[in-house]
C-alpha cells in the first residue's frame, strides 16, 4: 500500500474493501436461511411422536407436518464515509551571531545617478525620449534646449526632415536622434489613367514608366540551359559542378554579350537601400567614395513590380551601424538603434505600398539595431549597416538580376516563367519593359478635387518623366486656388498627401541628463516631455582594528501527522415465509414409520 499521504479519497476508499464488505453481508442471508431450514428439519421429531391423548396418535397422523420457512427476499444496504487529513510541518530555525571592531579610520563616498528628476549635472546618464506632434502644414517654429529652431521647406516631408537635421547638429539642444512618423489620415484618391502608369492608395499617387529592359532569372537546377533574351541574343550554359558554380556561369555567359548579370545567393536580399548617419529617408548620397541609392525611386517601382507579378510576400528589416551618438559615454544605446532600424524598414514599405504592393505582402522584421554591426566589427561608422533589406524569406533558388543597356531590349523570353506562382526550375520570373509616360488628358482626383497631370520638365528631371509629373502634381496640390485642407510632398515618382493639421510624431533622444526643455508654437505639441535624472551619495565611515567572529546554528523540524476517520451503518431488509413441508419429505417419512411398525 502506498504511503497515505499521497493517497487519493477515491484510493484510501478501495483500501478499505467495501466489497468484501458487502460479500459478508450476502454470506450472512444465506447462513440464516440454512438454520431455518436446520430447524424445520428438527422439528420432525416432535410430529411422528405417538401421543397419549390423541390415542397414540401422532401429529403427523392428523394432518399437521412442520412449518419450513423461505427468505422471499432481501435487501442490503450500505454506507461509508471517509475523512481523510494529513499535515505536515517543516521549521528551520537559523541563528547567526557576529562582531565587527576595526580601530583604523578610513571614509569614503559613492554617488549615482538615474533617470528619476532633473537635477542640472552634466554627467552623462541613460537615454532618455521626449515626443511631439507637429502639424503637417505648420510653419511655426520649436525651442528645444533653449535653442529656437524654425520649420521651414515647400513641402511637408521637406519641413520635418530639415528640422531633423538641424536639430541634430546643434550641440546646444542636447538631442543628438530624432525619429518622426508621418500622419494616418487617409483620402479618397482615385485616377482615370491606366493602372500600369498610374498607382494610387489612400495616401499616394505614384507614377510609374521609364528606365531600361531588366529581367530577373531564376536559378534552382544546375543543367545545361539556353536563355533567349530577344530575337538576337540567346545565352547557352552548361552544368557546373554544383548550383552555385551554375549560378555564377549563368552571369558570367550574360554579362559577355553586353547585359549586366549580378547572381545573387539564397538568402541574399533582393534590394537593399542605404540611409545617412541617423536618418531614416530615402535618397541619393555619396559614402566611402561611393554613391548610395543611385536612382532609387526607379528601383522601388520595379521591385513592387516584381512582387506584385509573382505574388510574393517578402520581408523587410532595417539596421543601424554602431556609432555613438552625441553625448553617449558607452557603447550606442539599443533601444534607439532598434527604433532607427524599425523607422528605415517602415520608409521602404511605405514606398513599395505607394508603387501598388499591397500591404499585406509586405511584413516588417522587427529591427536588431546595431547588434549585427557590433557582432561583425569594424569601423563603428559603416554605411553597410546603415540600410535596410527586402528578402525573400525561405527561397533557395539563386537569381540573376539583368540590366540591359540603352537600345537593347529583353523581350519574347525564354524558358518563360514569368505567370505566377513562382514554380521549381531554371527561366525569367520577372520581366520589366521601359513605357513613355503620356498622360495627357488623364487626372487624379483627391477627396472630389481634381488634379490634371502634367509632364512638364520640372527639378531638373525631363519632361515625361515619373519624377517630372509628380514635381509637378505636388505644385498643383500645394498651389490650389481656392486652397484645399491638405498639402502634398514628393519623393521621386511618388506623391504622398497629408492632412494640414495631421500631425507628425517626433520622438526626441537625449542622453545628456541636463534639464532639456521642449515646446513650440501654433501646431506644435509636445505629448510627453524628457524624463528627468536624480543623485544620491553615500557616505561609510569605519575605525577600529578589524576582528571578525562569526558564528551560526541551525536548527531544522520536519514532522507529519496523519488522521483518517471512515464512519458508515449498513441495514438488511427481510421477509420470511412460511411454507407447507414439501410433499415427498412427508411421504419418506411416514414411509420410514411404515417399515418401523
Amino acid at each position: 500500500m502506498p504511503d497515505i499521504e499521497d493517497m487519493t479519497p477515491g484510493e484510501v476508499l478501495a483500501e478499505a474493501s467495501v466489497a468484501e464488505f458487502i460479500k459478508a453481508l450476502g454470506l450472512s442471508i444465506a447462513e440464516a436461511q440454512r438454520a431455518l431450514d436446520e430447524n424445520s428439519v428438527d422439528q420432525i421429531g416432535e410430529f411422528i411422536k405417538p401421543r397419549e391423548g390423541l390415542d397414540g396418535k401422532s401429529l403427523l397422523d392428523l394432518g399437521l407436518s412442520p412449518a419450513f420457512y423461505h427468505y422471499q427476499h432481501a435487501d442490503i444496504s450500505c454506507s461509508m464515509q471517509l475523512s481523510l487529513k494529513v499535515e505536515k510541518d517543516l521549521s528551520v530555525g537559523v541563528n547567526l551571531s557576529g562582531n565587527f571592531s576595526d580601530t583604523t579610520t578610513n571614509s569614503s563616498d559613492a554617488s549615482s545617478s538615474q533617470s528619476s528628476s532633473e537635477s542640472g549635472s552634466s554627467t552623462v546618464t541613460r537615454e532618455r525620449s521626449a515626443q511631439m506632434e507637429i502639424q503637417s502644414a505648420s510653419t511655426g517654429a520649436v525651442t528645444i534646449g533653449g535653442q529656437n529652431f524654425p520649420i521651414t521647406g515647400s513641402d511637408p516631408l521637406e519641413r520635418i526632415r530639415a528640422l531633423q537635421r538641424a536639430v541634430t547638429a546643434d550641440a546646444q539642444a542636447g538631442v543628438p536622434r530624432m525619429l518622426y512618423q508621418p500622419s494616418d489620415r487617409t483620402f479618397t484618391i482615385t485616377t482615370d489613367a491606366d493602372a500600369a502608369k498610374v498607382q494610387v492608395t489612400d495616401r499616394t499617387v505614384a507614377f510609374l514608366g521609364g528606365g531600361f529592359d531588366r529581367a530577373i532569372i531564376q536559378v534552382d537546377q544546375n543543367q545545361a540551359t539556353e536563355y533567349r533574351f530577344n530575337a538576337s541574343t540567346t545565352v547557352s550554359t552548361t552544368a557546373q559542378g554544383n548550383l552555385e558554380a551554375y549560378a555564377n556561369h549563368v552571369a558570367a555567359q550574360v554579362t559577355a554579350t553586353g547585359i549586366a548579370a549580378t547572381a545573387l545567393p539564397p538568402g541574399t536580399p533582393l534590394k537593399r537601400y542605404h540611409f545617412k548617419t541617423g536618418e531614416h529617408h530615402l535618397e541619393t548620397f555619396t559614402a566611402e567614395g561611393s554613391e548610395r541609392n543611385r536612382n532609387f525611386p526607379r528601383s522601388l517601382m520595379e521591385t513592387a513590380l516584381f512582387i506584385k507579378q509573382q505574388n510574393l510576400t517578402v520581408e523587410i528589416e532595417g539596421y543601424a551601424d554602431a556609432q555613438r551618438y552625441r553625448g553617449q559615454d558607452s557603447a550606442a544605446n539599443a533601444q534607439s538603434n532598434r527604433d532607427l532600424g524599425d523607422a528605415r524598414a517602415r520608409e521602404v514599405q511605405r514606398l513599395l505600398i505607394a508603387n501598388g504592393v499591397p500591404a499585406a505582402q509586405l511584413q516588417v522584421k522587427p529591427s536588431q539595431g546595431s547588434a549585427g554591426a557590433i557582432a561583425a566589427g569594424g569601423p563603428a561608422d559603416q554605411v553597410a549597416w546603415r540600410k535596410a533589406e527586402v528578402r525573400i524569406p525561405g527561397s533557395t533558388a539563386w537569381y540573376i538580376a539583368c540590366d540591359a543597356p540603352s537600345g537593347t531590349t529583353i523581350e519574347g523570353v525564354t524558358p518563360d516563367k514569368l505567370t505566377p506562382p513562382l514554380s521549381p526550375g531554371n527561366g525569367f520570373v520577372f520581366l520589366y519593359r521601359p513605357q513613355p509616360l503620356s498622360l495627357s488628358g488623364k487626372k487624379c482626383t483627391i477627396d472630389g478635387t481634381d488634379f490634371p497631370f502634367r509632364g512638364a520638365a520640372a527639378g531638373g528631371n525631363a519632361a515625361g518623366s515619373p519624377n517630372a509629373y509628380a514635381l509637378n502634381l505636388r505644385e498643383d496640390i500645394n498651389g490650389k486656388a481656392p486652397p484645399v485642407d491638405f498639402q502634398a510632398s514628393a519623393e521621386g515618382n511618388v506623391v504622398t498627401v497629408f492632412g494640414k493639421t495631421a500631425p507628425f510624431r517626433l520622438t526626441l533622444y537625449t542622453s545628456e541628463s541636463r534639464s532639456i526643455q521642449v515646446s513650440g508654437t501654433e501646431g506644435i505639441t509636445v505629448t510627453r516631455e524628457f524624463s528627468r535624472s536624480s543623485q544620491s551619495s553615500l557616505t561609510q565611515q569605519n575605525t577600529g582594528n578589524r576582528t571578525v567572529a562569526v558564528g551560526a546554528s541551525v536548527d531544522v523540524r520536519f514532522s507529519r501527522q496523519f488522521e483518517m476517520n471512515v464512519t458508515g451503518n449498513s441495514a438488511i431488509s427481510a421477509r420470511l415465509v412460511s411454507i407447507p413441508a414439501p410433499p415427498q419429505f412427508l411421504e419418506t417419512i411416514k414411509s420410514y414409520l411404515a417399515k418401523e411398525d
